[in-house]
């Protein structure tokens, strides 16, 4: 058994969870198992402020990353 939040019962685990990688022009990434995620704002924020939604290596909306939660909910 591990201390350690599950993401998949909905709760987030912590954003010291991922590996965030900020490159020379400025944009920040984030990334956990090799793969652009974030569970709690953007896996992309770029230096024009544009902002890119990944979970799990899955590019998503951000209409669908904000609906993401909701279909969980009992």
């Amino acid at each position: 058994m591990t201390s350690q939040p599950d993401w998949r019962s909905g709760t987030p685990h912590p954003t010291g969870g991922y590996d965030k990688v900020i490159v020379a022009r400025g944009d920040t990434l984030y990334f956990t198992a090799a793969r652009l995620h974030r569970l709690d704002g953007p896996a992309v924020e770029a230096e024009d402020g544009s902002l890119q939604y990944w979970v799990h290596g899955k590019r998503m909306t951000e209409q669908e990353y904000r609906e993401r939660g909701t279909s969980r909910q009992v």
